[in-house]
């Protein structure tokens, strides 16, 4: 699992764990969780102009975790 940070066009910010995050070619924002009895489950989506940035915790270059921002256009996926 993994985490997640999504900032919503409200002004929000949220922290949501999935196994995997994605941006659609519509521009939905998709979270899914996978285990190894059967494929990924879709459960959560949010419209694009519902979600302003997507970032990923992850290991820093220099030692510890911080926020990496993902691609605020085109088709990702980020596990």
């Amino acid at each position: 699992m993994a985490l997640f940070m999504l900032q919503f066009a409200s002004g929000e910010d949220t922290v949501i764990e999935a196994d995997a995050a994605g941006r659609t070619a519509e521009g939905e924002i998709v979270l899914e969780r996978a285990d190894q009895h059967g494929p990924p489950v879709r459960f959560k989506a949010y419209p694009a102009e519902a979600v302003t940035a997507v970032f990923r915790q992850a290991p820093l270059d220099g030692g510890g975790y911080g926020w990496l921002p993902q691609p605020a256009t085109g088709t990702w996926w980020c596990y």
